[in-house]
């Protein structure tokens, strides 16, 4: 792989590339479309998708067919009116609260707080460090988590060497990425 390559890849994450992947099998493979599509098919699309995909579903597949049509050069016929206006109407005659995922609540976070504080003890009673550095960092996570609010993928990139904690003022963190950091600048 090139360097080039490898800064491009960079960008994306591997999730968005299998799931642009998916959604141009589904139109190929599952919708029998043909690519590079037109405004009027992409919309066809769309409205034969509309009373079992979700709003939020429908743009991800047309972020899939924009990408495909960007990356083998052809003119792109999601931002085509007709496009527009069948997911403007689609979001008018299908409305429905978009799910999102429910915070944990206080008395569970403390119920897995006190779980991971025994099986620390135990850890360390048994001398057993590999779990005894286990069981902490996942304490340590999930309190971190949840007094910042982190997202599940903010806590995975967390890196030990980006936290400072300085006595008297409190501690900072790094996150290099974030799904609100779309310009990847990263943020403390």
């Amino acid at each position: 792989m090139s360097q080039i390559s490898r800064y491009v890849e960079a960008v994306e994450r591997d999730n968005t590339r299998r799931s642009y992947a998916a959604a141009i099998r589904h139109f190929e493979v599952e919708w029998k479309g043909l690519l590079p599509t037109t405004a009027d098919t992409t919309s066809r699309y769309l409205a034969d998708h509309a009373d079992t995909l979700a709003i939020s579903g429908l743009r991800q597949r047309l972020a899939a067919l924009l990408r495909w049509h960007i990356d083998h050069g052809f003119a792109d016929p999601t931002k085509a009116p007709l496009v527009r206006q069948a997911l403007k109407g689609i979001r008018c005659i299908h409305t429905v609260a978009e799910k999102c995922a429910r915070p944990l609540e206080i008395d569970v976070v403390q119920q897995i707080d006190q779980r991971l504080e025994v099986a620390i003890g135990n850890a360390d009673r048994s001398a057993d460090r590999m779990a005894l550095l286990r069981h902490a960092r996942n304490h340590s996570l999930l309190l971190l988590g949840f007094c910042r609010g982190f997202q599940t993928d903010e806590l995975v990139n967390l890196r030990v060497e980006n936290v400072e904690v300085s006595p008297a003022e409190g501690m900072s963190c790094y996150l290099s990425r974030s799904r609100g950091d779309r310009q990847m600048l990263g943020h403390v």
